[in-house]
């Protein structure tokens, strides 16, 4: 696989040289800006979040909110596997007959309803009941239609159309209940939505209907411009604490004009969130390549990461498994699964951010309700081993591996988070603890010193209940109260107020093998090795990786390191990713990415427990390390 994606890497550079001999086509993306930005405090803390996709799609309510989509092309099926077009002959006689666009009045109708009977607050307070801390509405979707007071969107948008303004009606009941507002904004993939190539003789080619559906053309400049006016229009209207944008963004389309590209609207957003009475800082959530993560928040759709990341990011998933929109032959997950999901995404440096999908008159179905209400249940009652937490130096262990959509987890699966003054260590079972114990495998006796523990309790909300422990060489065993079903977590505190002793690093015979490493930024990640094991590979320019407790004890002068690649170094470093240089290996060409060989260095003594930083500053690299070790 990697020599797969080493040659495609090559010939998209040898395509790159070619293309950026054309003037013309060379003038055609911008110079990637340097944006400075930092992620809030506030998002750091909060964890946990709501999406809602409520729209147009919200009227047929079958197959997914790609109705829109899907309604004009025959003979295909939806993400949740249904031929919408084939529903939409048999229920309304087909797009000639009834378009997207006729499903609006009964929208408005349902809105209309929504708004009478206070729906903003009874989202409001059940949001709350949840233990969500942010809310993203979306505010356009795909399909183009503002749910705001909109001056561009002037005949589709809600307040036209029914007096409606659903996104200032959710900030004004949102911001009672302290809960931050997101807006997301899909107008970015519009020009391609509606299917015109299966339009003969429809609505969507109509030239009256073109401020919905859209011209036809991909990526027109005027496409460009409009959706450039659009995020502007959003920002300075409503002025959100997060804005969210949807895959799409990351073509270079959004980078070719001076004046409108997706570099300048983010620059711009966080410039006037700056002046903003009250604000505390503001995030936009990006996918793929459309940003990098020091200028914005990494958003994963329906997916996790494997290990901690070194920038907070987000995973977005929703409560069915098949439609983001209200769909009445929806699949619902369970609440229990959520729980699981962000224990695990928040061990990892993550938030969650959980969509559900309100019916046509704005009443979120009671299955979604159910689940929201258990996930609010578990975190008033373990709510500290969650909110206002940081990973810790790993993010926990088990069997169970899982970066995807899917989260089963058994009791012997475990994760770590501690305070942000490192004085409590949270350990949560992600399933009901086996006999009636938790088994910490990675808190055993060579890798950390549990005679500085103060006290093991439950949480219990508030109360903190005492519970017997031992630590032996294979694990720290807690014994846990009885009739505990399903996740739970305990709070460990440290003598005299102490902070978390470090955990050592996993040696073999020695050696500590790369894969181990506790904290990752950038693409670096491990992988099966030629020979067997794992290896640290994929790595770019900026990337590192961390090892923490490495103890050089009285004096170590020597770094051994197994690694293979076509010439390109890292440096090890001490303590920060800018750190004293230990030395500097690799450099070599060795064969090949999976030839491997062995290389001495002279290291300065070193003497101590200390964190290990490997670091890159070149471009992507074949570099890929076994293991080392330091004598």
């Amino acid at each position: 696989m990697k020599r797969i994606a080493a040659l495609l890497l090559a010939l998209l550079l040898i395509a790159a040289c070619f293309s950026g001999c054309s003037k013309k086509e060379e003038s055609n993306v911008l110079e990637v800006p340097e944006i400075k930005y930092e992620v809030p405090e506030w998002y750091r803390d909060a964890k946990f979040g709501i999406f809602i996709h409520y729209g147009v799609y919200s009227v047929p309510a079958y197959g997914d909110e790609w109705y829109g989509h899907w309604m004009y092309i025959p003979e295909e099926k939806s993400y949740g596997g249904d031929t919408i077009y084939d529903y939409h002959m048999e229920t309304y006689g087909g797009p000639a007959k009834v378009g997207y666009k006729d499903f609006i009045p009964d929208f408005l109708e349902g809105i209309s309803a929504w708004e009478k009977r206070d729906g903003a607050e009874e989202w409001a307070q059940l949001f709350e009941e949840a233990g969500a801390k942010y809310v993203m509405p979306v505010g356009m979707h795909h399909d183009s239609y503002a749910l705001y007071n909109s001056d561009i969107q002037k005949t589709y948008n809600s307040v036209n159309g029914a007096g409606v303004d659903y996104i200032g009606d959710l900030k004004a009941a949102l911001k009672k209940h302290d809960i931050k507002l997101g807006i997301s904004n899909h107008f970015a993939e519009n020009d391609w939505f509606f299917a015109e190539e299966y339009g003969e003789g429809l609505d969507i080619n109509d030239p009256q209907y073109e401020e919905l559906y859209g011209k036809p053309g991909s990526k027109t400049e005027e496409h460009i411009r409009k959706w450039y006016a659009i995020s502007m229009e959003i920002i300075n209207k409503y002025q959100p604490d997060m804005i969210y944008y949807d895959f799409d963004l990351q073509d270079d389309a959004f980078n070719r004009y001076k004046d409108a590209n997706r570099y300048l609207m983010l620059q711009n957003y966080y410039d006037l969130a700056k002046t903003w009475d009250g604000c505390e800082g503001v995030v936009c959530n990006y996918k793929h390549s459309a940003f990098t993560q020091e200028m914005a928040v990494l958003d994963k759709e329906r997916e996790s990461l494997s290990g901690i990341n070194a920038i907070p990011w987000q995973t977005d998933t929703s409560v069915g498994a098949k439609s983001w929109g209200y769909i009445t032959n929806e699949e619902y997950r369970s609440g229990e699964e959520f729980i699981t999901a962000l224990i695990d995404i928040v061990s990892k440096n993550g938030n969650l951010l959980l969509n559900v999908g309100p019916k046509a008159d704005g009443t979120i179905p009671e299955e979604s309700q159910k689940i929201l209400k258990t996930i609010g249940a578990w975190l008033a009652t373990y709510g500290d081993a969650i909110y206002a937490t940081r990973p810790w130096s790993v993010y926990g262990e088990g069997e169970t591996e899982n970066s995807g959509d899917s989260y089963q987890y058994t009791g012997s699966d475990i994760r770590f988070t501690k305070s942000k003054d490192a004085k409590h260590l949270y350990i949560s079972a992600l399933g009901t603890p086996e006999n009636n114990k938790i088994s910490v495998k990675t808190l055993n006796k060579s890798r950390w010193d549990a005679s500085q523990i103060e006290s093991i309790c439950f949480i219990n909300k508030d109360e903190r209940t005492p519970l017997e422990w031992t630590q032996t060489d294979d694990a720290l065993e807690i014994t846990m109260p009885k009739g505990i079903e399903g996740a739970c977590a305990v709070d460990v505190t440290f003598k005299n107020g102490g902070t978390i002793p470090a955990l050592m690093v996993l040696t073999t015979n020695g050696k500590i093998e790369a894969e181990n490493y506790n904290l990752g930024k950038g693409s670096v990640r491990a992988e099966d090795c030629g020979e067997g094991g794992q290896n640290l590979g994929y790595v770019a320019e900026g990337d590192w990786v961390c090892f923490d407790g490495v103890d050089f004890g009285e004096g170590k002068t020597k770094l051994t390191v197994r690694l293979a690649g076509s010439g390109q170094a890292c440096n090890f470093r001490l303590d920060t990713p800018d750190g004293k240089i230990l030395c500097k290996a690799g450099g070599e060409d060795t064969g090949g990415w999976t030839e491997y060989k062995t290389y001495e260095y002279d290291i300065s003594k070193t003497t101590g427990i200390h964190t290990v930083y490997i670091t890159y500053d070149t471009g992507y690299s074949d570099l890929n390390i076994n293991w080392f070790e330091f004598k």
